[in-house]
């Protein structure tokens, strides 16, 4: 992975981070932050390989060819440790802080960088932040610590002032991952007064989407494992064992980031139905793209529900998204949420009886 990735959207960024590869002067520790995590991952990628090159071009990018800059495409680099929330409350706790202190402090090859990696830093709680903070003050020779979150202000103030800062905001959220997964499209059958056949049939094909999300979070981890610890744990059934373990809960925690981009995404198209009820026009909507993929797009197109009823759907959404917790049935909690938002009111019950 190369810095040329990013070059265009942050082309300023991307020099400065070179220079300081190319004149010595890389950073300890490093917060990187931004609105979208994945997207963080990829750029911290690119860095980690641009530090722990060890013959960068004349531009300061990383090589791509030397042992380091393949073992951290393989995702073989030994000296490169990640730290992620786990388990189905995504946290990340104060063992696996100074589990990553224990490895960052051991011994490694001299031509070597080690690098430690905090996904969702601010996953960790007051008591893991402090044990981060003696890593911080302390950090190993030749270690350097990047630290990715979508919330800096959940981050302690004396861990955000002894790391350079490095802002990725994009300034829009991306939802092209459950665009792709039609949920839109089913989002637009969410009407009042639809019924309760239509919000039953809706529910069931959002609690199908989110067997999806399932499998999308297998594969994920799936990709991102360390197939040394397989190699060492053949003949292993303890760490086998815990191996599987680690491996379920990253699971079930991708899940739950994955889950909880959907559940956005929800509360955005409902959102977006009382700008819209409000008398907002399609071009000033701030993401007319999601109106498109359930194929409404344009003014013409659009059908603005009464103030009152915008309102309810996005109390509603917002119990629901409350109601997203460990151990909730996530089927029964789809149904109540559709049957909510189709539900016949009593002007639309007057209307069908003056029809009649």
């Amino acid at each position: 992975m190369s810095l040329v990735e990013f070059e265009e959207r942050y082309s300023r960024l991307c020099a400065r981070l070179r220079q300081t590869r190319l004149t010595d002067r890389v950073g300890q520790a490093y917060l990187f932050v931004g609105d979208d995590v994945p997207f963080l991952e990829r750029f911290v990628g690119a860095w980690a390989e641009v530090c722990a090159c060890l013959a960068p071009g004349p531009d300061g990018d990383a090589c791509g060819s030397c042992p380091p800059c393949i073992m951290l495409k393989a995702k073989t680099y030994p000296d490169k440790h990640e730290l992620r929330p786990q388990s189905k409350s995504r946290q990340i706790l104060i063992g696996d802080v100074r589990g990553l202190e224990h490895q960052l402090g051991l011994s490694a090859a001299r031509d070597r960088m080690k690098v430690g990696i905090i996904v969702e830093a601010d996953r960790m709680g007051d008591e893991a932040q402090n044990a981060f903070l003696k890593t911080l003050e302390e950090p190993a020779p030749r270690t350097i610590l990047m630290l990715l979150t979508a919330q800096p202000k959940a981050l302690l103030p004396t861990i955000r002032s002894r790391c350079q800062v490095v802002s990725l905001l994009q300034n829009r959220r991306s939802y092209d991952m459950v665009r792709a997964l039609g949920l839109f499209e089913l989002l637009g059958r969410l009407r009042r007064g639809a019924g309760a056949a239509q919000g039953l049939a809706v529910a069931a094909d959002l609690d199908r989407l989110f067997g999806h999300l399932r499998n999308l979070a297998e594969e994920q981890v799936g990709d991102s494992s360390d197939e040394r610890w397989a190699t060492v744990a053949t003949d292993d059934k303890a760490l086998k064992k815990r191996l599987e373990e680690q491996r379920v809960a990253r699971q079930e925690a991708e899940y739950v980031r994955l889950r909880h981009e959907v559940a956005d995404a929800i509360q955005t198209w409902f959102l977006q139905q009382a700008l819209i009820a409000a008398g907002a026009a399609h071009d000033l909507l701030p993401h007319p793209e999601i109106l498109e993929a359930a194929g409404l797009g344009g003014d013409r197109e659009l059908i603005r529900p009464e103030w009152g009823e915008a309102e309810q759907a996005l109390a509603e959404v917002s119990q629901w998204v409350r109601a997203l917790v460990p151990g909730v049935n996530e089927r029964l909690a789809l149904e109540v949420l559709c049957l909510a938002l189709t539900e016949k009111s009593s002007s639309t019950s007057k209307k069908t009886q003056s029809n009649a």
